[in-house]
């Protein structure tokens, strides 16, 4: 029970923050875009293969790394500590990517260095696992963190009404981590197999290849047009 009120304090402070620093009567336009409308956008199913595609290599991660490393003769506390490297460089990726990205409309050379440490980090885990490993955790970690928050970035910047965008997003989403969460299995079924993770890690070294080819078309200038955006006048609406 005493760690009740050190819990208590972010949820207090996120409701300090809700009730008084969040702007308020804004006018916002009604969304237009439904789910079957998007889903005819093909658009929609790149961005969320690319999405699935860099976040299979966080599942797999999750669930492959430490019985990897105890594979190579390291304990469970010590394989366990190697996930936790990667949660941390995970959370500052995904904070700092977005926030540097922010300077210029295009994201692509931010997605590309993401997806670069990525690639990097998963070659050094399948080839070289004992040469750094706590660099290789460090490298996938950012590559991961800095992919998923640069693929909600992207989706939102695909449309300018927030409720639209919100709901790309969600869809984006939504099939994207089905898609994510196949990679364990797949990875599972490879080291049956081939008798070794290593297949499994290049298997996300070529996927994150594959999203780098796909991010070319993330043209902001052409964003607009890939969407079809329905022309309406939908009245706006006030949020409270």
């Amino acid at each position: 029970m005493s760690a009740w009120p050190g819990c208590a304090v972010p949820a207090a402070l996120a409701a300090l923050l809700s009730a008084f620093a969040l702007p308020r009567g804004r006018a916002v336009r009604r969304g237009t875009l439904r789910t079957g409308l998007l889903l005819r956008r093909p658009r929609t199913w790149l961005l969320m293969a690319c999405f699935g595609l860099v976040n299979g290599g966080y599942s797999t991660i999750v669930a492959w790394l430490a019985p990897y490393y105890q594979t190579l003769g390291w304990t469970s506390a010590a394989s366990g500590g190697l996930l936790a490297i990667m949660a941390a460089s995970q959370a500052v990726a995904a904070l700092a990517m977005p926030a540097l990205a922010a300077r210029r409309q295009d994201r692509r050379p931010w997605i590309m260095l993401a997806l670069g440490l990525q690639i990097t980090g998963f070659a050094g885990i399948a080839f070289w696992p004992n040469l750094a490993p706590l660099g290789w955790t460090v490298l996938v970690g950012a590559g991961l963190g800095g992919s998923f928050a640069l693929s909600m970035v992207v989706a939102l910047d695909h449309l300018e009404n927030p409720a639209d965008a919100g709901a790309l997003s969600a869809v984006m989403q939504g099939g994207g981590f089905l898609l994510a969460g196949l990679s364990p299995l797949i990875v599972a079924v490879l080291r049956d197999h081939s008798g070794s993770f290593a297949a499994g890690w290049l298997m996300h070294m070529g996927c994150a290849a594959l999203v780098a080819l796909l991010s070319l078309r993330f043209v902001p200038h052409g964003y607009a047009r890939s969407m079809n955006v329905p022309v309406g006048n939908e009245p706006a609406i006030v949020r409270p």
